[in-house]
Protein backbone atom coordinates (compact mmCIF):
# COMPACT_ATOMS: atom_id res chain seq x y z
CA UNK A 1 0.00 0.00 0.00
CA UNK A 2 1.05 3.31 -0.58
CA UNK A 3 0.25 6.58 1.54
CA UNK A 4 1.84 9.90 2.56
CA UNK A 5 3.77 9.43 5.82
CA UNK A 6 3.57 12.58 8.34
CA UNK A 7 6.44 13.55 10.52
CA UNK A 8 7.45 11.41 12.90
CA UNK A 9 7.78 12.59 16.31
CA UNK A 10 10.24 10.10 17.80
CA UNK A 11 13.01 9.46 15.56
CA UNK A 12 17.07 9.67 15.24
CA UNK A 13 19.65 10.39 12.95
CA UNK A 14 21.68 6.97 12.08
CA UNK A 15 23.88 8.06 9.09
CA UNK A 16 23.53 9.64 5.93
CA UNK A 17 25.22 8.95 2.42
CA UNK A 18 24.73 9.91 -1.26
CA UNK A 19 21.44 8.86 -1.61
CA UNK A 20 20.07 9.55 1.31
CA UNK A 21 19.82 9.96 5.59
CA UNK A 22 18.56 7.27 7.37
CA UNK A 23 16.43 7.75 10.60
CA UNK A 24 15.64 5.51 13.53
CA UNK A 25 11.72 5.55 14.04
CA UNK A 26 10.85 4.02 17.30
CA UNK A 27 7.10 2.83 17.47
CA UNK A 28 5.18 0.41 20.13
CA UNK A 29 5.17 -2.47 17.69
CA UNK A 30 8.66 -2.46 16.44
CA UNK A 31 12.08 -0.13 15.47
CA UNK A 32 11.77 0.95 11.80
CA UNK A 33 14.75 2.27 9.73
CA UNK A 34 13.25 5.47 8.00
CA UNK A 35 15.61 6.32 4.31
CA UNK A 36 14.58 9.85 3.12
CA UNK A 37 16.20 10.46 0.16
CA UNK A 38 18.07 13.50 -0.48
CA UNK A 39 20.29 15.33 -3.36
CA UNK A 40 23.71 15.49 -2.15
CA UNK A 41 25.60 18.24 -4.42
CA UNK A 42 28.18 16.39 -5.09
CA UNK A 43 25.90 13.68 -6.69
CA UNK A 44 23.57 15.90 -8.19
CA UNK A 45 26.42 16.97 -10.47
CA UNK A 46 26.29 13.46 -12.05
CA UNK A 47 22.66 13.46 -11.85
CA UNK A 48 22.03 15.93 -13.99
CA UNK A 49 24.61 15.36 -16.70
CA UNK A 50 22.93 11.95 -17.35
CA UNK A 51 19.41 12.19 -16.05
CA UNK A 52 18.85 16.17 -16.56
CA UNK A 53 17.78 16.20 -12.49
CA UNK A 54 18.93 15.41 -9.10
CA UNK A 55 18.38 11.73 -7.78
CA UNK A 56 15.17 10.56 -8.91
CA UNK A 57 14.79 8.30 -5.69
CA UNK A 58 13.92 12.06 -4.35
CA UNK A 59 10.80 12.91 -6.31
CA UNK A 60 9.67 9.97 -8.49
CA UNK A 61 7.27 7.69 -7.56
CA UNK A 62 8.18 4.65 -10.01
CA UNK A 63 11.77 4.41 -9.41
CA UNK A 64 11.01 4.30 -5.24
CA UNK A 65 8.45 1.45 -6.14
CA UNK A 66 11.49 -0.29 -7.99
CA UNK A 67 13.68 -0.24 -4.93
CA UNK A 68 10.96 -1.38 -2.53
CA UNK A 69 9.95 -4.46 -5.19
CA UNK A 70 14.10 -4.55 -5.47
CA UNK A 71 14.11 -5.37 -1.73
CA UNK A 72 11.31 -8.15 -1.98
CA UNK A 73 12.63 -9.92 -4.65
CA UNK A 74 16.19 -9.69 -3.37
CA UNK A 75 15.05 -10.89 0.11
CA UNK A 76 13.80 -13.92 -1.11
CA UNK A 77 16.65 -14.80 -3.01
CA UNK A 78 19.59 -13.85 -0.16
CA UNK A 79 18.64 -17.36 1.80
CA UNK A 80 18.77 -19.43 -1.53
CA UNK A 81 21.93 -17.61 -2.43
CA UNK A 82 23.87 -17.98 1.02
CA UNK A 83 21.75 -19.77 3.54
CA UNK A 84 21.92 -18.18 6.84
CA UNK A 85 25.14 -16.44 5.76
CA UNK A 86 23.93 -13.44 4.26
CA UNK A 87 20.04 -11.72 5.15
CA UNK A 88 18.63 -8.16 3.69
CA UNK A 89 17.49 -5.59 5.63
CA UNK A 90 13.72 -6.07 4.06
CA UNK A 91 11.26 -3.36 3.10
CA UNK A 92 8.41 -2.47 4.77
CA UNK A 93 6.73 0.71 3.17
CA UNK A 94 7.45 3.61 1.23
CA UNK A 95 5.87 6.74 0.84
CA UNK A 96 6.19 10.49 0.61
CA UNK A 97 7.69 12.84 3.64
CA UNK A 98 6.10 16.25 3.53
CA UNK A 99 8.72 17.41 6.03
CA UNK A 100 11.23 16.71 3.86
CA UNK A 101 9.66 17.46 0.55
CA UNK A 102 10.73 13.85 -0.93
CA UNK A 103 10.37 10.14 -0.78
CA UNK A 104 10.86 8.01 1.51
CA UNK A 105 11.56 4.08 2.35
CA UNK A 106 10.96 2.39 5.36
CA UNK A 107 13.21 -0.89 6.27
CA UNK A 108 13.45 -3.17 8.92
CA UNK A 109 15.64 -1.75 11.33
CA UNK A 110 18.75 -3.23 12.03
CA UNK A 111 20.71 -3.72 15.72
CA UNK A 112 24.56 -4.34 14.55
CA UNK A 113 27.73 -2.87 13.61
CA UNK A 114 30.45 -2.93 10.54
CA UNK A 115 33.20 -4.51 10.54
CA UNK A 116 36.25 -4.15 12.79
CA UNK A 117 38.88 -2.03 11.78
CA UNK A 118 42.37 -3.08 13.34
CA UNK A 119 43.57 -0.86 16.74
CA UNK A 120 45.84 -1.45 19.62
CA UNK A 121 43.63 -3.95 21.42
CA UNK A 122 42.94 -6.10 18.16
CA UNK A 123 45.49 -6.23 15.24
CA UNK A 124 43.88 -8.69 13.63
CA UNK A 125 40.22 -9.52 12.52
CA UNK A 126 38.72 -12.18 10.32
CA UNK A 127 35.79 -9.67 9.63
CA UNK A 128 36.69 -8.01 6.63
CA UNK A 129 38.50 -10.91 4.94
CA UNK A 130 34.86 -12.96 5.33
CA UNK A 131 32.89 -10.19 4.28
CA UNK A 132 34.67 -9.26 1.33
CA UNK A 133 35.18 -13.24 0.17
CA UNK A 134 32.60 -14.94 1.47
CA UNK A 135 29.71 -12.29 1.24
CA UNK A 136 30.47 -9.97 -1.33
CA UNK A 137 32.08 -11.18 -4.15
CA UNK A 138 30.09 -14.30 -4.36
CA UNK A 139 26.90 -12.22 -4.12
CA UNK A 140 27.67 -9.88 -6.86
CA UNK A 141 28.07 -13.35 -8.89
CA UNK A 142 24.58 -14.21 -8.13
CA UNK A 143 23.50 -10.83 -8.48
CA UNK A 144 24.94 -11.24 -12.16
CA UNK A 145 23.77 -14.60 -12.89
CA UNK A 146 20.08 -12.88 -11.54
CA UNK A 147 19.70 -10.00 -14.19
CA UNK A 148 20.15 -7.51 -11.01
CA UNK A 149 23.33 -6.11 -12.77
CA UNK A 150 22.60 -2.62 -11.40
CA UNK A 151 22.72 -3.78 -7.69
CA UNK A 152 26.18 -4.69 -8.00
CA UNK A 153 27.35 -1.39 -7.67
CA UNK A 154 26.30 -0.96 -3.78
CA UNK A 155 27.37 -4.84 -3.32
CA UNK A 156 30.95 -3.75 -3.72
CA UNK A 157 31.82 -4.13 -7.60
CA UNK A 158 34.61 -1.72 -7.90
CA UNK A 159 33.43 0.22 -5.30
CA UNK A 160 35.38 0.31 -2.15
CA UNK A 161 32.60 2.46 -0.67
CA UNK A 162 30.03 -0.38 -0.54
CA UNK A 163 31.46 -2.01 2.26
CA UNK A 164 29.66 0.39 4.43
CA UNK A 165 26.61 -1.40 2.92
CA UNK A 166 26.67 -4.45 5.22
CA UNK A 167 26.74 -4.70 9.04
CA UNK A 168 27.90 -7.31 11.19
CA UNK A 169 24.82 -8.67 13.59
CA UNK A 170 24.50 -11.40 16.26
CA UNK A 171 22.06 -13.92 16.79
CA UNK A 172 20.68 -15.20 20.63
CA UNK A 173 23.28 -17.94 20.28
CA UNK A 174 26.14 -15.66 19.66
CA UNK A 175 26.62 -17.01 16.08
CA UNK A 176 27.21 -13.45 13.76
CA UNK A 177 26.04 -13.35 10.39
CA UNK A 178 25.70 -10.02 7.66
CA UNK A 179 22.85 -7.96 6.85
CA UNK A 180 22.76 -5.53 3.64
CA UNK A 181 21.06 -2.90 4.69
CA UNK A 182 21.77 -0.30 1.94
CA UNK A 183 20.56 -1.60 -1.51
CA UNK A 184 19.64 2.31 -3.10
CA UNK A 185 22.76 4.08 -5.22
CA UNK A 186 23.41 7.72 -4.96
CA UNK A 187 25.09 8.13 -7.97
CA UNK A 188 25.18 6.05 -11.54
CA UNK A 189 27.50 2.83 -11.65
CA UNK A 190 30.20 4.71 -13.40
CA UNK A 191 33.58 5.12 -11.01
CA UNK A 192 34.87 2.22 -9.72
CA UNK A 193 37.96 2.88 -8.20
CA UNK A 194 39.63 -0.36 -10.42
CA UNK A 195 39.25 1.13 -13.85
CA UNK A 196 39.45 -2.27 -15.70
CA UNK A 197 35.87 -3.19 -13.51
CA UNK A 198 34.57 0.04 -15.84
CA UNK A 199 35.48 -1.41 -19.32
CA UNK A 200 35.03 -4.81 -18.36
CA UNK A 201 31.47 -4.64 -16.83
CA UNK A 202 29.92 -1.09 -16.31
CA UNK A 203 30.69 0.27 -19.53
CA UNK A 204 29.48 -2.36 -21.58
CA UNK A 205 26.34 -2.93 -19.44
CA UNK A 206 25.26 1.01 -19.60
CA UNK A 207 25.24 0.49 -23.64
CA UNK A 208 23.41 -2.89 -23.13
CA UNK A 209 20.56 -0.62 -21.29
CA UNK A 210 21.11 2.83 -22.89
CA UNK A 211 22.19 4.76 -20.30
CA UNK A 212 24.52 4.90 -17.01
CA UNK A 213 23.30 1.34 -14.67
CA UNK A 214 21.83 3.09 -12.26
CA UNK A 215 20.02 -0.16 -9.61
CA UNK A 216 18.76 -1.57 -13.27
CA UNK A 217 17.30 -4.96 -13.44
CA UNK A 218 17.23 -6.98 -16.52
CA UNK A 219 13.56 -8.24 -16.10
CA UNK A 220 13.31 -11.11 -19.15
CA UNK A 221 17.26 -12.68 -17.35
CA UNK A 222 15.39 -12.33 -13.87
CA UNK A 223 12.48 -14.32 -15.44
CA UNK A 224 14.54 -16.62 -17.35
CA UNK A 225 16.68 -17.51 -13.72
CA UNK A 226 13.79 -17.42 -11.41
CA UNK A 227 12.43 -20.16 -14.17
CA UNK A 228 15.46 -22.21 -14.30
CA UNK A 229 15.74 -22.72 -10.67
CA UNK A 230 11.88 -22.76 -9.69
CA UNK A 231 11.77 -26.19 -8.11
CA UNK A 232 14.75 -25.25 -5.58
CA UNK A 233 13.40 -21.84 -4.74
CA UNK A 234 10.04 -23.06 -4.26
CA UNK A 235 11.61 -26.04 -2.32
CA UNK A 236 13.59 -23.03 0.00
CA UNK A 237 11.52 -20.43 0.33
CA UNK A 238 8.08 -21.78 0.27
CA UNK A 239 4.98 -22.03 -2.40
CA UNK A 240 3.49 -18.92 -0.94
CA UNK A 241 6.38 -17.30 -0.50
CA UNK A 242 7.63 -18.10 -4.53
CA UNK A 243 4.01 -17.24 -5.68
CA UNK A 244 5.07 -13.35 -4.04
CA UNK A 245 8.33 -13.07 -5.80
CA UNK A 246 6.96 -14.38 -9.03
CA UNK A 247 4.05 -10.91 -8.11
CA UNK A 248 6.85 -8.85 -7.04
CA UNK A 249 9.03 -9.49 -10.70
CA UNK A 250 5.97 -8.53 -12.27
CA UNK A 251 5.53 -5.11 -10.41
CA UNK A 252 8.84 -4.30 -10.62
CA UNK A 253 8.65 -4.74 -14.34
CA UNK A 254 5.75 -2.06 -14.49
CA UNK A 255 7.39 0.83 -12.61
CA UNK A 256 10.83 0.11 -14.19
CA UNK A 257 9.42 0.71 -17.67
CA UNK A 258 7.37 3.88 -16.76
CA UNK A 259 10.67 5.27 -14.67
CA UNK A 260 12.82 4.26 -18.07
CA UNK A 261 10.10 5.47 -20.79
CA UNK A 262 10.03 9.00 -18.63
CA UNK A 263 12.39 11.77 -21.29
CA UNK A 264 14.17 13.79 -20.05
CA UNK A 265 12.44 16.93 -21.14
CA UNK A 266 9.35 15.34 -18.89
CA UNK A 267 11.77 14.52 -16.04
CA UNK A 268 12.90 17.86 -15.21
CA UNK A 269 9.19 18.71 -15.42
CA UNK A 270 8.15 16.10 -12.77
CA UNK A 271 10.88 16.91 -10.31
CA UNK A 272 10.29 20.36 -10.26
CA UNK A 273 6.28 19.41 -9.82
CA UNK A 274 6.74 17.56 -6.96
CA UNK A 275 9.22 19.35 -5.22
CA UNK A 276 6.18 22.25 -5.49
CA UNK A 277 8.73 24.93 -7.26
CA UNK A 278 5.68 25.03 -10.21
CA UNK A 279 1.81 24.34 -10.46
CA UNK A 280 0.45 21.79 -12.37
CA UNK A 281 -1.13 24.70 -14.42
CA UNK A 282 2.37 25.81 -14.99
CA UNK A 283 4.28 22.35 -15.78
CA UNK A 284 0.79 21.79 -18.48
CA UNK A 285 1.93 25.32 -20.10
CA UNK A 286 5.35 24.30 -20.02
CA UNK A 287 4.93 21.13 -21.92
CA UNK A 288 3.05 22.92 -24.66
CA UNK A 289 6.66 25.46 -25.01
CA UNK A 290 9.80 23.44 -24.32
CA UNK A 291 11.79 26.51 -25.08
CA UNK A 292 10.44 28.36 -22.47
CA UNK A 293 11.35 25.84 -20.45
CA UNK A 294 14.75 25.27 -21.41
CA UNK A 295 15.20 29.22 -20.80
CA UNK A 296 13.74 29.48 -17.53
CA UNK A 297 16.04 25.91 -16.85
CA UNK A 298 19.20 28.42 -18.43
CA UNK A 299 18.18 31.46 -16.46
CA UNK A 300 17.66 29.81 -13.13
CA UNK A 301 21.16 28.44 -13.01
CA UNK A 302 22.82 31.24 -14.07
CA UNK A 303 21.18 33.39 -11.28
CA UNK A 304 22.30 30.76 -8.77
CA UNK A 305 25.53 30.59 -9.91
CA UNK A 306 25.85 34.49 -9.45
CA UNK A 307 24.13 34.55 -6.28
CA UNK A 308 26.67 31.53 -5.10
CA UNK A 309 29.66 33.21 -6.22
CA UNK A 310 28.95 36.94 -5.48
CA UNK A 311 26.57 36.62 -2.59
CA UNK A 312 26.32 33.38 -0.44
CA UNK A 313 30.12 32.40 -0.33
CA UNK A 314 31.73 36.04 0.47
CA UNK A 315 28.85 35.82 3.10
CA UNK A 316 29.65 32.75 4.34
CA UNK A 317 33.56 33.55 4.54
CA UNK A 318 32.23 36.44 6.39
CA UNK A 319 30.76 34.97 9.12
CA UNK A 320 33.63 32.98 9.15
CA UNK A 321 36.36 34.86 9.18
CA UNK A 322 33.70 36.95 12.41
CA UNK A 323 33.57 34.25 14.49
CA UNK A 324 37.33 34.08 14.76
CA UNK A 325 38.04 35.08 18.48
CA UNK A 326 41.68 36.73 18.00
CA UNK A 327 42.19 37.84 21.36
CA UNK A 328 41.38 34.23 22.62
CA UNK A 329 43.35 32.70 20.07
CA UNK A 330 46.63 35.30 20.33
CA UNK A 331 46.11 34.08 24.67
CA UNK A 332 46.13 30.30 24.18
CA UNK A 333 49.02 30.78 21.29
CA UNK A 334 51.02 32.54 24.13
CA UNK A 335 50.18 30.00 26.31
CA UNK A 336 51.04 27.22 24.32
CA UNK A 337 54.92 28.96 23.18
CA UNK A 338 55.76 29.24 27.22
CA UNK A 339 53.64 26.46 28.69
CA UNK A 340 54.65 23.30 29.28
CA UNK A 341 51.51 22.22 31.25
CA UNK A 342 49.13 23.83 28.37
CA UNK A 343 50.53 21.67 26.01
CA UNK A 344 50.22 18.75 27.29
CA UNK A 345 46.69 19.06 28.05
CA UNK A 346 46.01 20.11 24.70
CA UNK A 347 47.32 17.08 23.43
CA UNK A 348 45.55 14.89 26.08
CA UNK A 349 41.94 16.55 24.68
CA UNK A 350 42.83 15.89 21.46
CA UNK A 351 43.57 12.37 21.65
CA UNK A 352 40.47 11.86 24.25
CA UNK A 353 38.39 13.30 21.74
CA UNK A 354 39.70 10.86 19.13
CA UNK A 355 39.16 7.60 21.41
CA UNK A 356 35.43 9.04 22.16
CA UNK A 357 35.28 8.97 17.82
CA UNK A 358 36.65 5.25 18.33
CA UNK A 359 34.24 4.18 21.18
CA UNK A 360 30.90 6.11 19.55
CA UNK A 361 31.80 3.95 16.22
CA UNK A 362 31.81 0.51 18.41
CA UNK A 363 35.50 0.36 17.09
CA UNK A 364 36.54 0.12 20.67
CA UNK A 365 35.26 -1.07 23.66
CA UNK A 366 34.24 0.77 26.80
CA UNK A 367 36.81 -1.54 28.64
CA UNK A 368 39.50 -0.07 25.55
CA UNK A 369 38.74 3.61 26.18
CA UNK A 370 39.34 3.71 29.73
CA UNK A 371 42.78 1.93 29.43
CA UNK A 372 43.78 4.50 26.96
CA UNK A 373 42.62 7.38 29.07
CA UNK A 374 44.66 5.49 31.73
CA UNK A 375 47.36 5.01 30.31
CA UNK A 376 47.18 8.73 28.67
CA UNK A 377 47.66 10.29 32.03
CA UNK A 378 50.70 8.17 32.63
CA UNK A 379 53.89 9.86 33.69
CA UNK A 380 55.15 7.38 30.66
CA UNK A 381 53.34 9.10 27.69
CA UNK A 382 53.73 12.77 29.01
CA UNK A 383 57.56 13.38 28.06
CA UNK A 384 57.04 12.86 23.88
CA UNK A 385 53.12 13.33 24.27
CA UNK A 386 53.92 16.99 24.88
CA UNK A 387 55.96 17.35 21.73
CA UNK A 388 53.15 15.49 20.20
CA UNK A 389 51.10 18.47 21.23
CA UNK A 390 53.51 20.91 19.93
CA UNK A 391 53.60 19.81 16.46
CA UNK A 392 49.60 19.45 16.47
CA UNK A 393 49.88 23.73 17.87
CA UNK A 394 52.54 23.78 14.48
CA UNK A 395 50.04 22.25 12.17
CA UNK A 396 47.07 24.60 13.41
CA UNK A 397 49.21 27.60 12.99
CA UNK A 398 50.98 26.49 9.45
CA UNK A 399 47.09 25.76 8.40
CA UNK A 400 46.45 29.43 9.00
CA UNK A 401 49.38 30.61 7.85
CA UNK A 402 48.72 28.43 4.37
CA UNK A 403 45.00 29.57 4.18
CA UNK A 404 44.95 33.13 5.18
CA UNK A 405 48.99 34.82 4.72
CA UNK A 406 50.28 32.69 1.76
CA UNK A 407 46.97 33.40 -0.30
CA UNK A 408 47.23 37.42 0.85
CA UNK A 409 51.29 37.57 0.15
CA UNK A 410 50.33 36.00 -3.73
CA UNK A 411 47.92 38.44 -4.01
CA UNK A 412 49.45 41.36 -3.12
CA UNK A 413 52.64 39.56 -5.88
CA UNK A 414 54.88 39.17 -2.80
CA UNK A 415 55.71 35.30 -4.56
CA UNK A 416 54.39 33.63 -7.63
CA UNK A 417 52.38 30.49 -8.03
CA UNK A 418 55.64 28.08 -7.89
CA UNK A 419 56.86 29.90 -4.60
CA UNK A 420 52.92 29.51 -3.11
CA UNK A 421 53.14 25.72 -3.85
CA UNK A 422 56.41 24.86 -2.59
CA UNK A 423 55.72 26.79 0.80
CA UNK A 424 52.50 24.25 1.16
CA UNK A 425 54.67 21.20 0.80
CA UNK A 426 57.64 22.26 2.55
CA UNK A 427 56.59 24.47 6.08
CA UNK A 428 55.29 21.73 7.88
CA UNK A 429 58.59 19.99 7.70
CA UNK A 430 60.91 23.14 8.37
CA UNK A 431 58.68 24.06 11.36
CA UNK A 432 58.61 20.34 12.52
CA UNK A 433 62.51 19.68 11.82
CA UNK A 434 63.77 22.64 13.97
CA UNK A 435 61.57 22.29 16.82
CA UNK A 436 62.70 18.03 16.82
CA UNK A 437 66.30 19.77 16.51
CA UNK A 438 66.36 21.96 19.30
CA UNK A 439 65.04 19.00 21.39
CA UNK A 440 67.69 16.59 19.77
CA UNK A 441 70.31 18.85 21.12
CA UNK A 442 68.68 19.25 24.46
CA UNK A 443 68.60 15.25 24.87
CA UNK A 444 72.41 15.55 24.10
CA UNK A 445 72.80 17.55 26.81
CA UNK A 446 70.99 15.81 29.39
CA UNK A 447 72.54 12.32 28.35
CA UNK A 448 68.80 11.30 27.34
CA UNK A 449 67.51 9.33 24.40
CA UNK A 450 67.81 10.96 21.25
CA UNK A 451 64.15 11.42 19.07
CA UNK A 452 65.81 10.43 15.95
CA UNK A 453 62.69 8.25 14.72
CA UNK A 454 60.42 11.67 15.90
CA UNK A 455 63.05 13.84 13.86
CA UNK A 456 62.93 11.60 10.37
CA UNK A 457 59.08 11.66 9.88
CA UNK A 458 59.00 14.92 11.11
CA UNK A 459 60.35 15.27 7.46
CA UNK A 460 57.49 13.83 6.20
CA UNK A 461 54.81 16.24 4.39
CA UNK A 462 51.73 15.77 5.59
CA UNK A 463 52.31 12.39 8.22
CA UNK A 464 55.04 14.18 9.73
CA UNK A 465 52.40 15.23 12.70
CA UNK A 466 52.67 11.65 14.04
CA UNK A 467 56.44 12.00 14.45
CA UNK A 468 56.47 11.71 18.30
CA UNK A 469 54.12 9.36 18.46
CA UNK A 470 56.22 6.95 16.22
CA UNK A 471 58.85 7.32 18.80
CA UNK A 472 57.26 6.40 21.11
CA UNK A 473 56.55 3.00 19.74
CA UNK A 474 59.69 3.27 18.84
CA UNK A 475 60.81 3.16 22.32
CA UNK A 476 58.96 0.85 23.75
CA UNK A 477 59.66 -1.41 21.10
CA UNK A 478 58.66 -4.69 23.79
CA UNK A 479 55.89 -2.94 25.73
CA UNK A 480 54.27 -0.67 22.96
CA UNK A 481 52.43 2.30 23.46
CA UNK A 482 48.79 1.69 23.57
CA UNK A 483 48.52 5.77 23.18
CA UNK A 484 50.83 6.10 20.68
CA UNK A 485 49.57 3.24 18.61
CA UNK A 486 45.66 4.23 18.85
CA UNK A 487 47.47 7.92 17.76
CA UNK A 488 48.98 6.10 14.32
CA UNK A 489 45.69 4.16 13.93
CA UNK A 490 43.79 6.95 14.42
CA UNK A 491 46.04 9.22 11.95
CA UNK A 492 45.63 6.66 8.98
CA UNK A 493 42.30 5.68 9.35
CA UNK A 494 40.59 9.47 9.18
CA UNK A 495 42.93 9.37 5.69
CA UNK A 496 40.94 6.55 4.20
CA UNK A 497 37.61 8.29 5.81
CA UNK A 498 38.00 11.61 3.94
CA UNK A 499 38.92 10.70 0.94
CA UNK A 500 36.16 11.74 -1.35
CA UNK A 501 33.78 8.99 -3.24
CA UNK A 502 35.70 6.01 -2.86
CA UNK A 503 36.56 6.61 1.14
CA UNK A 504 34.50 7.24 3.46
CA UNK A 505 33.84 5.40 7.26
CA UNK A 506 33.68 1.68 7.34
CA UNK A 507 34.76 1.61 3.76
CA UNK A 508 37.30 -0.53 2.11
CA UNK A 509 39.37 2.83 1.59
CA UNK A 510 39.23 3.12 5.59
CA UNK A 511 40.57 -0.20 6.09
CA UNK A 512 43.58 -0.04 3.30
CA UNK A 513 44.66 3.03 5.19
CA UNK A 514 44.36 1.45 8.96
CA UNK A 515 46.05 -2.00 7.47
CA UNK A 516 49.44 0.38 6.82
CA UNK A 517 49.01 1.84 10.10
CA UNK A 518 49.31 -1.41 11.74
CA UNK A 519 52.39 -2.20 9.24
CA UNK A 520 54.10 0.71 10.01
CA UNK A 521 53.58 -0.05 14.31
CA UNK A 522 54.89 -3.81 13.69
CA UNK A 523 57.75 -2.19 11.36
CA UNK A 524 58.81 0.48 14.55
CA UNK A 525 58.67 -2.40 17.02
CA UNK A 526 61.06 -4.77 14.97
CA UNK A 527 58.54 -6.73 13.10
CA UNK A 528 57.09 -6.76 10.01
CA UNK A 529 53.47 -7.95 9.33
CA UNK A 530 51.37 -8.56 5.94
CA UNK A 531 48.67 -6.05 5.41
CA UNK A 532 46.40 -8.92 4.02
CA UNK A 533 43.82 -6.32 3.08
CA UNK A 534 41.54 -7.44 0.66
CA UNK A 535 41.18 -5.77 -2.57
CA UNK A 536 37.52 -5.42 -4.48
CA UNK A 537 37.64 -6.67 -8.44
Amino acid sequence: MFYLRRRSPVRKLLGAGHSGQVFLIQTPEKSIARKVFFEDKLANLVHYFFFGVPNPYVWNEDILNCAYYRRKIITKLVPFWFESQLKVSNAISRGWNEEFKAYQLDTEFIEGRHVSLRQPYRHQSQELQELVHSIMIPLQQYLIQAGLDGLVWQAGKGSPSALNNFLLQEDASGEYFFVWIDLESGVPALFPLNILTLFSFYLPQSFKNRGPLFDDVDINRLKQYINKNHIALEKKVGNQQYLELLEHIDYLEYHQKKWKSLKRFHRSLQYHLQKGYITQQQANWYSRYRLYWYGRELKRIFSQFIKTLFIYLPKKIFIKFKQIRFKSFFQQFWKFLFSHRYRLKMARIYVEKRIKKWQKRKQITSEAAKDLSANLYSENSSAYLNDFGVHIGIKGFITLFDYVLIPILYSFGAINEIMSLTWLVIDGPIYRTIYTSFRSIQAVKKRQEIPWIALLVGLLPSVGTLAYPCQMIYSAAINQDKVAQFIVYDFFTRIGAKIPIWGGKDTLTEHFFNGWADQIIYWLGGRKRNLNIPVEK
